[in-house]
């Protein structure tokens, strides 16, 4: 069995955001669920994870099980298909709300397509989301052991270079978490259009939940520049939520109050969208935008908390390597 601990990190202090922490217990009573769901899956070389907002540990009743299926190495469609009918049928067994069957979720990944291919012209937007989402914000429900060596493999790709020379920074990481956080960026705006009614929704989740998963890990990525071990460092905090991340790197650099604003602002995104009747609301046209109070709240949300943590990076600018701080812009 896998252990959820039921209390995040002391730095991520939660109390007094009712919302979060609700959604926190939420999630880890729903990932133990799953474990206990999966615990007699006879499959041995794969592992099931969960990303998305149980990744988030911010799950509420009507979130989607979004779920990637790693396998330790490649194999037959035949064996993928026995595969996905065996991990589905346990997902369905507790009334899970599936994904979108044609996104990130509907395939099955080996270690070997996530992690040796990285940046070559076989390394797919699909694959690049699926690699990051480990990263970001995933969580085992089967088989630790097979998602720990995905984890490994991955890290030990893009870290290459600091392992063995402590004054490199993880430049490369960097650059592909740039690069997959543009694309949802660049997805938004061309499907902005196509599904007029969703752009609302999808507008606030970009610029909360999709904000906090890209800082979570762009920050620790900075702050390691500070470290001994980087490759250690960003290892261990790579276990975190990214708010537990964003946490630990705000007490670092002890600034309290400003974690305080980007909780504060969160804490209003998760309440609003875990209200099914706030989430009907906001399936309005974009002209309609300026007359909904809703939309006009989580808009200012996203304000406080695009502008606390770009004033946080920006007050750490000296604390940082020149060199990793630089390559933000160049």
């Amino acid at each position: 069995m896998i252990y959820y601990t039921d209390k995040p990190i002391a730095q991520l202090k939660i109390d007094k955001y009712p919302t979060l922490k609700n959604n926190w217990n939420f999630s880890i009573q729903k990932l133990q669920e799953y474990n206990t769901i999966f615990s007699n899956l006879d499959l041995e070389n794969i592992s099931v994870v969960l990303a998305g907002s149980y990744g988030r540990l911010e799950a509420s009743e009507n979130s989607d099980v979004d779920f990637l299926i790693i396998v330790k190495d490649k194999v037959s469609q035949e064996e993928k298909n026995i595969i996905w009918e065996k991990v589905t049928k346990k997902f369905s067994s507790n009334n899970s709300i599936f994904p979108n069957p044609d996104g990130v979720f509907a395939d099955i990944i080996s270690i070997t397509e996530l992690a040796d291919n990285i940046g070559s012209k076989d390394d797919s937007l699909h694959l690049l989301a699926q690699r990051m989402l480990l990263i970001l914000e995933t969580k085992v429900v089967y088989n630790e052991n097979v998602f720990n060596l995905a984890i490994h493999r991955i890290l030990d790709k893009y870290l290459e270079l600091i392992k063995s020379e402590s004054e490199k920074e993880a430049l490369f990481l960097m650059n592909d978490l740039i690069r997959y956080f543009r694309e949802i960026c660049v997805n938004y705006q061309y499907n902005f259009w196509r599904e007029n009614e969703k752009w609302a929704l999808r507008n606030v989740k970009l610029r909360h939940s999709r904000i906090i998963m890209y800082a979570g890990t762009l920050l620790v990525i900075l702050n390691a520049s500070t470290k001994e071990n980087k490759f250690e460092y960003i290892l261990k905090m790579i276990k975190l939520t990214p708010l537990e991340r964003i946490s630990l790197i705000y007490n670092d650099n002890r600034n309290i109050g400003g974690m305080e604003k980007v909780l504060t602002a969160y804490e209003i995104f998760l309440r609003k969208i875990s209200s099914e009747s706030i989430r009907n609301e906001l399936k309005l046209e974009y002209n309609q935008r300026l007359q909904s109070p809703h939309y006009m709240e989580l808009k200012g949300s996203s304000d406080l908390l695009r502008s606390e943590l770009t004033e946080f990076i920006i007050d750490n600018r000296k604390k940082w390597s020149n060199k990793v701080f630089e390559y933000l812009i160049f």
